[in-house]
């Protein structure tokens, strides 16, 4: 239980474990409140977290920046399921570098949100749409029998949605001049 907890704040995560946390990935702007576009954005947010590993090998593959990168909560935000004391142990047994905690070389929360900016997320996030719009053809020409049992097509698909709401957000975040995070929720 403490290795898949730990992992919900970790940059290198499984699709089984964020199904089994429930966790939701969902993007945060600097100066609005935390769950607005949570909230305020259609979709539940849960294709992207249960397709992440994946995501991250196409981004490492198409070499640009995996979205994980883009994910940062602080302690408060954690969706870690411990009492402060467990938390307060993570820290002890953990090291702080730069304003982030890690622990056994997976980052645990920051101190203060760390914020990136819309374009470098937009470069991640467009690539792997088009990626994954190339992936079409290949979805269409199945037959509908055939898309009903494909889980893989169905999970890719849930991800292009979410990741053309996420391009959205970074268009409001890039015409506001607002840097953005991608925080965590389970």
């Amino acid at each position: 239980m403490f290795q898949l907890a730990l992992m919900g704040c970790s940059r290198s995560i499984c699709k089984q474990q964020y199904q089994i946390m429930g966790v939701q990935l969902f993007p945060v702007l600097e100066g609005y409140e935390r769950d607005y576009f949570f909230i305020h954005r259609s979709g539940d947010w849960k294709s992207v977290a249960s397709m992440l590993e994946e995501l991250d090998g196409i981004a490492e593959q198409i070499e640009i920046e995996p979205i994980s990168e883009f994910i940062n909560c602080t302690r408060s935000e954690s969706p870690l399921p411990f009492d402060d004391e467990e938390l307060e142990e993570f820290e002890q047994l953990g090291e702080l570098i730069d304003g982030v905690w890690y622990y056994e070389g997976r980052e645990l929360w920051s101190i203060e949100p760390q914020w990136s900016l819309p374009e470098q997320g937009l470069k991640t996030v467009r690539a792997l749409i088009h990626h994954l719009r190339s992936l079409l053809p290949e979805w269409d020409l199945l037959s509908s029998d055939d898309r009903e049992l494909d889980e893989d097509t169905e999970d890719y698909q849930g991800a292009l949605s979410e990741l053309e709401e996420l391009e959205s957000v970074l268009i409001k975040a890039q015409n506001e001049g607002k840097r953005f995070r991608i925080c965590l929720s389970g």
